[in-house]
């Protein structure tokens, strides 16, 4: 089998009012995705996602690596990994985060392929299932009126869920104020993450981090700017709470800087960034090697957690995952049968590969076509010809 085409398909979709949101970016008014699409000569299609700028992720996949993998073997997915970490200038400049997420999807729709050609869904490919149900806790609490949060919260509790992330990092009183109040109306059986995507200093987040651990809460998500890594270990060092990221580092090279530096305690790789299931499985090891946990950061389109349900049913250090339950079109309409929660837990798709089937008409409907002038982050990321294969 050989790999005959390789195309980047992005995709966008206006949110309505009522489902936007404001993150630490700013007001969320529109869903976002790249999905790879990688082609066979025996007519076997597989898909990815990337999880990154898009503009620039689709000209990596299109001018770097769909030049030096075309021809190749899909199956053989570690040695086309290396290919595309090297033969791009990727590896020569370390773990550059561009240009994994890029071959993130590229991965990850080789193991699609992967699957299809054995007619064995992926987490039998990745040994034996460890799970009957993958247990996922819901993101979607984001600042506003502290009312309307406990209504919100309230309301994935009637849904059956019994965990949930609450987005902090904005207002250090309001935070507190919106962790304490939430933490009063569901329960105390009920359990609580708190994730402030790089949004404290160290005081601050020392400050939090008391709060928090009285609060019990499961842990505390990148409190700090994720290439702080000593302070991330002193606030280890000076807290409780158990200290989780992952969701921007790439590859097994930057996971393992944590945990040799004591600076973290659950590891939260993102299958569409860290580089695709081939680098998640082994971020696994690396946990296991070590006694943590982790636990799957997912966001974005339904190909990435359908990759992430496979990964968390198979990997016996899995703990629970995360599920996006903001309002996201690529999620829910991008397959034929959406994926979807019953209780707080999902099924991996039980079709061969990825398992899923995509819905032409969501493609079409939310194809986007960029016009942005694309300068590549390093010079060597261009088309290769003198690839190392």
């Amino acid at each position: 089998m050989k790999i005959t085409d390789i195309k980047a398909l992005r995709l966008r979709t206006p949110l309505p009012p009522e489902g936007q949101y404001r993150s630490r970016s700013g007001l969320r008014t529109f869903r976002s995705t790249v999905l790879v699409q990688v082609e066979t000569d025996e007519g076997i299609v597989g898909f990815g996602s990337c999880s990154g700028n898009e503009a620039v992720v689709e000209a990596i996949i299109v001018r770097a690596l769909k030049p030096i993998l075309i021809g190749k073997d899909p199956l053989q997915i570690q040695e086309l990994w290396e290919m595309g970490y090297v033969g791009t200038g990727i590896g020569e400049y370390g773990s550059q985060a561009i240009g994994v997420v890029a071959l993130s999807g590229v991965d990850i729709a080789l193991w699609d392929i992967l699957g299809k050609a054995q007619n064995i869904p992926v987490y039998k490919l990745l040994g034996e299932r460890s799970r009957e149900r993958v247990q996922v806790y819901a993101t979607a609490l984001y600042p506003e009126e502290t009312a309307e949060v406990v209504k919100k919260a309230l309301a994935f509790v009637e849904k059956g869920f019994r965990s949930i992330k609450i987005k902090v990092g904005f207002d250090l009183a309001k935070d507190i104020e919106i962790v304490k109040v939430v933490r009063e109306v569901v329960g105390e059986d009920f359990t609580l993450m708190a994730d402030a995507n790089m949004g404290y200093g160290i005081e601050a987040a020392l400050k939090a981090a008391a709060v928090l651990e009285e609060c019990r809460v499961a842990w505390f998500e990148e409190p700090l700017f994720v290439g702080d890594i000593e302070g991330h270990a002193f606030l280890k060092s000076r807290s409780q709470v158990p200290i989780a990221l992952g969701e921007n580092l790439h590859t097994t090279l930057a996971f393992e800087q944590f945990i040799l530096r004591r600076a973290i305690d659950v590891l939260q790789p993102d299958v569409a960034r860290a580089g695709g299931i081939s680098q998640v499985r082994k971020v696994a090891g690396l946990a296991v090697a070590h006694g943590l946990p982790i636990s799957l950061h997912t966001w974005g389109d339904a190909v990435a957690l359908a990759a992430s349900l496979h990964l968390a049913a198979a990997l016996e250090n899995s703990a629970i995952m995360e599920l996006d339950c903001t309002s996201n079109p690529l999620r829910t309409e991008l397959l034929k049968e959406p994926l979807e929660a019953q209780n707080g837990f999902m099924l991996p798709p039980q079709g061969a590969g990825l398992g899923i089937d995509l819905n032409t008409d969501t493609l079409k409907k939310y194809a986007f076509s960029g016009s942005e002038r694309v300068l590549l982050p390093y010079p060597k990321l261009l088309c290769r010809s003198d690839s190392r294969s």
